[in-house]
């Protein structure tokens, strides 16, 4: 067995009344309105070898295999003010 790490880094331009929070479940999340926003992995397939291929997760078996083979996730939210 092999083990696979991914590094995703994304940023996001929010609006203002976005923010961050604790929430009871004990992660951090993003709260816009009255709503949280948690972040996860989304594995997508494709069979095409075109530059501009579709990507989905519409293969639930193929992404279903992929989730289960996680053994650890962390996600790690910042926010900063920009003037």
């Amino acid at each position: 067995m092999k083990k696979l790490s991914v590094f995703i880094r994304a940023e996001l331009e929010v609006p203002d009344d976005w923010d961050l929070e604790d929430h009871p479940s004990g992660v951090q999340v993003l709260k816009i309105g009255d709503k949280f926003v948690d972040f996860d992995i989304a594995p997508l397939v494709t069979k095409s070898l075109d530059a501009d291929a579709e990507w989905s997760d519409s293969d639930a078996d193929l992404v279903e295999d992929v989730l289960e083979a996680v053994v650890g996730l962390d996600c790690e939210l910042e926010l900063t003010s920009q003037h």
